[in-house]
């Protein structure tokens, strides 16, 4: 799987991220390509962690499908808010996709009002 196809994503997050884009992940049915780890992310850790990451993003099944409710329209992205990151899924077709890894004050807003809801559940 060639990166060079996914150099204009690159920029794109790179412009707009900055130093908070932590990870880019390439991925189809039977391959992946790590597009971009960020320095202090370059761990074994993470190296251990990806095949099982790649895995569940090619089973990504969104909650809405538009064949069972037209109503919200195509996935454009799936997005995962945990405690240090934001993790945007871009799923495609045949099991392929990119997932991409941004520092979660990238997703201020959003991470407040979660923050909120989780609080009022608890």
């Amino acid at each position: 799987m060639s990166d060079e196809r996914y150099q204009e994503l690159l920029q794109l997050v790179h412009a707009r991220a900055g130093d908070a884009f932590r990870t880019a992940v390439a991925y189809d049915a039977d391959d992946s390509t790590v597009l971009y780890v960020r320095d202090d992310l370059a761990t074994d850790a993470l190296g251990d962690a990806l095949p099982a990451l790649v895995d569940r993003a090619r089973r990504y099944e969104p909650v809405v499908d538009p064949d069972i409710y037209a109503g919200v329209g195509e996935t454009q992205a799936t997005v995962e808010l945990h405690e240090e990151a934001a993790v945007l899924i871009f799923p495609r077709p045949d099991e392929s996709g990119v997932v991409v890894s941004l520092d979660r004050d990238v997703a201020k807003g959003l991470g407040q009002f979660v923050t909120s809801c989780n609080e009022v559940l608890e």
